[in-house]
């Protein structure tokens, strides 16, 4: 039985963790409020505290950002990947997050 709260949401981000003084780039898989999946080529390593920043191109602004801190719950290596959960350190808000936000929305209104 799954103790997951809050339900996941595939969406695909340009995404970036850096920890331990290492950048590491890749690809969110899912995103929820309290955290998110990554799918990069290195390894992060379990219980490594984390700072991800997603990447979104808007049309008029270029390229925006969005960071959010947590901690590495698990890693998985998948053939030549790493899947990287990650938990953030506190809930995604309106106030930081908005555009992170605003993909889970417009996935949950395509979902329907």
């Amino acid at each position: 039985m799954s103790t997951r709260k809050l339900q996941r949401y595939n969406i695909f981000i340009e995404a970036e963790i850096s920890a331990q003084g290492n950048r590491i780039e890749g690809v969110t898989v899912n995103v929820s409020p309290t955290g998110a999946c990554f799918c990069c080529l290195s390894p992060v390593g379990a219980k490594t505290p984390v700072s991800m920043t997603f990447y979104f191109q808007d049309k008029r602004a270029g390229m925006l950002y969005e960071s959010v801190s947590g901690v590495v719950r698990w890693e998985q290596k998948f053939g030549r990947l790493f899947m990287v959960g990650a938990q953030f350190n506190s809930p995604l808000n309106a106030d930081n997050h908005f555009l992170i936000l605003s993909h889970i929305e417009l996935t949950k209104e395509g979902a329907k």
